[in-house]
Order: structure tokens, then C-alpha cells, then sequence
């Protein structure tokens, strides 16, 4: 009778387990997720944010392990002489060795572990920019996604009451066969672009999912993409951007910028080392001593000594050459980052004005009078005033009218995101042009 309390305690487990929200580290993930929790998640469990994170320590505590002063050596050594007839003359020494730095030396190397840990730190960011950006887009997408799903479906619905009402209309021998194809044509198409809709919907949930929870690939085979949607709706704002001011706090900000420039730094005070290495080593080393003689007492002494390498086989030359070497491709890298950045700059910039000129003029001046073509159509339709082809003409140019709103708005706030990348904007600084994904700065930057 025990037995079977345990396994019906068991089943119900693990109903209420199977019962219970979707739960992601923890955590349950919720049905509606606003982009401020999708910033989170992003820097919480995206592996490439925590992998560069974990390359920019490496590298800055490997810099500062190899700029550290060098440790010193102990030795121990006997030397034993045998006297003949008279016994053993035993000397024992202790020592310590301790390399010496040339002036200016050690500060060269830890100049060059600094840099070298400041150019790991602006790589970091600029990865972390980049995902910013990467999780803004896909953000949209899904928004976008869920706006272009309900445009679809609203005329598709549509088209469905004008199919119908052309079956009426041949039944009663009114409409030839000719144009109900047409009629089921348009339809045919009309669902297909519902299906192609839903599909993108499906699929830029999937990558906003996969981008903040990569761990779901992983177990994609027994856990299904969960239901959630994304908060917000696509909204414009006329933004203005001065070229010159952006193209200065780029140039300061910039994380790959600044990886340049402190990289260049680190390969000069390298190549200051380089030629400190030229030099020979020095090294000095000191310690007590014993000598033991027969016939005499134990006597204590010392020795001290000051070591110099000659560098017969390798004078340091090879090294200098290719210290400079990498000095000067780190000049020629900076140059190249920062005719990026300059190029990313202007791009971003050249976008955002195409696409709001292209919203000032098409979606206000041209298409304004469009967000009620398909009601007003299908009202004249019913009152007899136009006929039904002329009705699939309406539904098609009001859907083309709202989709190219939808694109366009799109597309202006992806500019956003590439101009503020372009500004080195990461997932914790503040925002310049856009707040989070959808919010464009009623601001100025000039």
C-alpha cells in the first residue's frame, strides 16, 4: 500500500513539474519580454559577451605577469677536496641571484603590460557594442515580425470576404470563371504571404531566443522554443546628426579605435624594451659560506658577485627588427580603424537621412491618406460604388502603402543602431540617438 503512495507522490511531481512555466536558468521566462530584460539576458548568458570578457583578462594579467620584476635564485652548493693524508677540505655555499633591470627598463615593460591591458579592455567593448546592436536588430525583427503578421492577416481577412463574395456572385451568374480565377488568385496569394509571414515571425523569435539563451540549441531536441512576444511598437522620430560631432566622439569612443591606438602604444614601449635587451644582462648574487679544514676550527665568510652576460651568439638585433616590424603594423592597423570608423560614421549617417527624407516624403506627404483605403474600399464596395476588381486593386495598394511604412520605419531604426555602434554604444552606456530598440532620441547631436 506504500509502494503505491510513493509512485502516485511521484506522478504528481511530476505533473506539477510539466504543469509549471518555461524556466530558463532559473528563472521563468516571460510571456512578454520588454528589451530591457532582453539587455539583460544578453549580458547575463551570451557566451560570446562572456568569452571576450574572459580573453580581456587573460590578456591584461598575462601582460602585467610578464612586466613583474624577476624572481631571484637560490643556490646550495659543497665543494669537497680531498687532502692527502690530512683528510677532506669541505667548503659549503649559499647564494642568492637576483637579475638586475636597466634604468627605464621596468617601467618600459609595465607601460607596455598596461597598454596591453587597455587595448583587451576596448576589444571587450567593442565585442559588447557590436552584440548591442546584434540584439537590437533582432529585437526588431520580431516586433517587426509580429506587425507585418497582423498586416497580413487583416488583408487576408479581406481578400477572404471578397473571394466570398465572388462565389456568391457566380453562383447567381454574375462573374465568369475567368475572373474568379483571378479573384482566387489573388487569394492564393494573399494566404501565401500570411503563411511566409508567420514563418518570419517563427524564425526571428528563434534568433532573438538563440542570441540571449544559447544554451536552447543545446537542448534544442527535447525543449520547444517558448511562446513570448516583445513589447513595443515601431515609432518615428525625426533625428539630426552632425558628422564632424559624431566623427569626434567616435574617434574617442570607438572601441576598436581604442584598441588601436593603446596597441600601437604597448608595440612602442616593446620595442623601448627591445633595445634595453641589447644590453648585456646583469645580475648580482651574494651569500655566507663555510669551510671546513682538519686540524682547524669551522671558518665562516661570504661572497658576493656581480654577473654579466656576453652576448657572443645573440646580441638582441633580430629582436629589435621585429619588434619594429609589429610597431609598424600596429601603425598601419590604427590607420585602418580609424578609416573604418570614419566610413562607419558616414554610412550610419547617410542612412538615417535617406530614410527619414524617404519617411518625411512618402509616408506623410504621399501615403498619408492611406490608412483607411481599406475600410473606405470596402464600404464604397458594399454600397455599390465600385466593382469587386476594383476592390482587390484597393486592398492591394493599401497593402502595399502599410507595408512599406513598416519597412521604412524599420530600416530608419536600424540606422540608428549602426550609427550608435559606429559611436561605440554599448548595453551599459547611456543612449545617444535611440533609446533601447524602439524609441528614437527627440535630441540633436550636434
Amino acid at each position: 500500500m506504500r509502494a503505491h503512495g510513493f509512485h502516485w507522490a511521484g506522478l504528481f511531481v511530476l505533473v506539477a513539474f510539466w504543469a509549471s512555466p518555461s524556466v530558463l536558468h532559473g528563472q521563468p521566462l516571460p510571456d512578454t519580454l520588454t528589451f530591457d530584460r532582453a539587455r539583460a539576458l544578453l549580458q547575463e548568458n551570451n557566451p560570446q559577451l562572456r568569452a571576450a570578457q574572459a580573453q580581456g583578462q587573460a590578456e591584461g594579467r598575462a601582460a602585467r605577469a610578464r612586466a613583474l620584476f624577476p624572481n631571484p635564485t637560490l643556490s646550495v652548493s659543497e665543494e669537497r677536496t680531498n687532502l692527502e693524508g690530512a683528510g677532506v677540505d669541505d667548503q659549503w655555499y649559499l647564494s642568492i641571484t637576483q637579475p638586475l633591470r636597466y634604468p627605464g627598463e621596468h617601467s618600459a615593460r609595465s607601460a607596455a603590460a598596461s597598454a596591453t591591458a587597455r587595448a583587451a579592455e576596448a576589444r571587450r567593448e567593442e565585442t559588447a557594442a557590436e552584440l548591442y546592436r546584434t540584439v537590437r536588430r533582432r529585437y526588431l525583427d520580431v516586433v517587426v515580425a509580429e506587425q507585418r503578421q497582423a498586416i497580413h492577416r487583416r488583408f487576408t481577412e479581406a481578400i477572404r470576404t471578397a473571394a466570398r463574395a465572388a462565389r456568391v456572385r457566380v453562383e447567381e451568374g454574375d462573374l465568369g470563371t475567368f475572373r474568379q480565377a483571378r479573384v482566387q488568385t489573388a487569394q492564393a496569394q494573399y494566404e501565401d504571404g500570411l503563411a511566409e509571414a508567420e514563418r518570419a515571425l517563427r524564425t526571428s523569435r528563434t534568433a532573438l531566443y538563440a542570441l540571449l539563451h544559447p544554451d536552447a540549441k543545446q537542448a534544442a531536441d527535447t525543449t520547444a522554443l517558448p511562446e513570448f512576444s516583445v513589447t513595443g511598437t515601431l515609432q518615428y522620430r525625426p533625428v539630426r546628426v552632425s558628422q564632424e560631432t559624431a566623427l569626434r566622439r567616435a574617434v574617442q569612443q570607438r572601441g576598436v579605435l581604442r584598441a588601436a591606438r593603446a596597441s600601437l602604444e604597448a608595440q612602442r614601449e616593446r620595442l623601448t624594451t627591445a633595445r634595453y635587451e641589447r644590453l648585456p644582462n646583469l645580475s648580482v648574487s651574494a651569500g655566507p659560506k663555510t669551510q671546513s679544514v682538519p686540524g682547524s676550527e669551522t671558518t665562516f665568510g661570504f661572497t658576493a658577485a656581480l654577473n654579466v652576460e656576453l652576448p657572443f651568439w645573440n646580441g638582441g638585433q633580430t629582436n629589435v627588427d621585429a619588434t619594429r616590424s609589429r610597431r609598424a603594423e600596429a601603425q598601419a592597423r590604427l590607420e585602418a580603424a580609424r578609416r573604418q570608423v570614419r566610413t562607419d560614421v558616414q554610412t550610419a549617417i547617410e542612412d538615417l537621412r535617406s530614410y527619414r527624407t524617404r519617411i518625411e516624403t512618402v509616408s506623410q506627404d504621399v501615403l498619408a491618406d492611406t490608412d483607411s483605403l481599406l475600410q473606405n474600399a470596402q464600404y464604397v464596395y458594399q454600397e455599390g460604388d465600385i466593382t469587386l476588381f476594383e476592390l482587390l486593386d484597393a486592398i492591394e495598394s493599401a497593402r502595399s502603402a502599410t507595408l512599406l511604412k513598416t519597412r521604412l520605419t524599420a530600416q530608419y531604426l536600424r540606422a540608428l543602431y549602426d550609427l550608435e555602434y559606429a559611436l561605440g554604444v554599448g548595453p551599459t552606456d547611456a543612449p545617444v540617438v535611440v533609446e533601447g530598440a524602439l524609441d528614437p532620441r527627440d535630441t540633436n547631436l550636434n
